[in-house]
């Protein structure tokens, strides 16, 4: 009767195994959004009368510091996950 009778939603379909190839994908993608985090840091830096060294250093960190918290990002499961 009413809501109550209503079928049950169909169940979420698996995610497909992640291919050698996919991983290497998605790691180039990280690595390439850090490196462009790195070179944008480093600019900006220059630009406001940083050093080269320290502009360096700190682009060189984000370049690192920005796949790893995007790996770590991936690790977090999603909303499909949640129990209810």
């Amino acid at each position: 009767m009413g809501r109550h009778a209503s079928p049950d939603p169909d169940p979420v379909a698996a995610p497909e195994p992640a291919t050698p190839v996919h991983r290497i994908v998605v790691w180039g993608e990280r690595i390439l959004l850090g490196l462009a985090a790195g070179v944008g840091i480093l600019l900006v830096l220059r630009w406001a009368g940083t050093s080269w060294s320290a502009a360096a250093w700190t682009g060189l960190a984000i370049a690192v510091i920005v796949p790893a918290a995007a790996w770590l990002a991936a690790t977090v499961p999603g909303r499909e996950h949640r129990d209810r």
